[in-house]
């Protein structure tokens, strides 16, 4: 599992919520910083472009030196997160020469960054981090997580995303009442895990390429030849 974070957020914070994920899906997850956060605050201005860059260099040091197949990682979108893994996403999915990732977990995820505020209706100039004009280019099962009393995503962003999918890639949304954007309570966490095992067990799991070896959970910090950290 590939693991994208929020805003505000750094590998220190997110660890013990990766730690949860990992030992109750049973997963192996990676995570990473974007520029101008945590580990990589010194290596330049928090933009979107970088994010996207991030992410890549991410997926390539999984895919290439880990060696992991593409049908074995699912990336995993929290709010800000979802920005990167829908590009990467439709990105894997577009490109002729790629596998499609193995699925995608948007949690608490926005149409675009302009349309939090206002929903314009369409992509304008200086819009960041457009999901719903990439959601229709992902191949890979998605689920949507969102909970309904979320203040800062409305939770019809999660809706029309939903909708955007590709029929084949729309697998069943969790929409959690009363759940706001940032925290998953402890009352609704079973739910929770039961849901994404779920996703795993009928989108995932059928199509692990078992050839390849699998790795321990550790957020790592690695410089590429490019000289990012992530």
């Amino acid at each position: 599992m590939l693991y994208s974070h929020a805003n505000a957020e750094d590998l220190g914070s997110i660890y013990p919520w990766c730690k949860y994920l990992s030992k109750m899906l049973r997963v192996n997850i990676f995570a990473y910083d974007y520029t101008g956060y945590g580990m990589a605050y010194e290596q330049g201005p928090p933009a979107e472009e970088h994010c996207n860059a991030d992410i890549e260099a991410a997926y390539r040091f999984i895919r290439n030196k880990l060696h992991v197949a593409a049908s074995n990682i699912v990336l995993y979108g929290r709010s800000l997160g979802s920005g990167p893994s829908c590009h990467l996403a439709a990105g894997m999915s577009q490109d002729e020469g790629e596998d499609p990732v193995g699925g995608v977990i948007l949690h608490a995820p926005f149409m675009s960054v302009f349309r939090i505020v206002l929903d314009t209706g369409c992509t304008i100039a200086g819009d960041k981090f457009p999901n719903i004009d990439l959601a229709p280019m992902i191949d890979s099962p998605v689920m949507i997580v969102h909970g309904t009393a979320d203040q800062i995503v409305p939770f019809y962003h999660a809706e029309k995303l939903h909708a955007a999918l590709k029929p084949k890639s729309k697998a069943k949304p969790l929409y959690i009442e009363g759940m706001s954007h940032n925290n998953v309570h402890s009352k609704v966490r079973p739910l929770f895990i039961e849901r994404l095992q779920d996703y795993l067990e009928e989108h995932v799991q059928p199509f692990i390429d078992d050839s390849k070896n699998s790795y321990s959970c550790i957020p790592v910090k690695v410089v590429l030849p490019s000289q990012k950290q992530i």
